[in-house]
């Protein structure tokens, strides 16, 4: 039987294929619907690949976004699938 899971993703972009520094990364969250969690990781990683890109920016250089890993999977209730419910969570301590 199909769960839903949120799935989150790893990008990072270069310029000029050169990460000046600290390079820009981005955390996506991602709603999978798959038969386990080994599926749903490999589909999260089908849909990080996929989600690849590049464009040129005002100053003509080349930026590329591109997909460093699946971070987390985890299973949704759905039956909590309601406006204004929890899909993802992550425990941090503050420095």
């Amino acid at each position: 039987m199909k769960s839903w899971y949120s799935a989150k993703l790893l990008f990072q972009s270069t310029i000029n294929d050169a990460s000046l520094g600290h390079p820009l990364c981005e955390e996506s969250i991602r709603i999978l619907l798959a038969d386990t969690e080994e599926e749903a990781r490999a589909r999260a990683q089908r849909v990080g690949v996929a989600a690849q890109h590049e464009y040129q920016n005002e100053q003509n250089e080349t930026v590329k976004w591109e997909f460093v890993s699946v971070v987390d999977i985890q299973e949704i209730d759905e039956n909590s699938l309601v406006d204004g419910a929890e899909i993802y969570s992550e425990l941090c301590r503050k420095d």
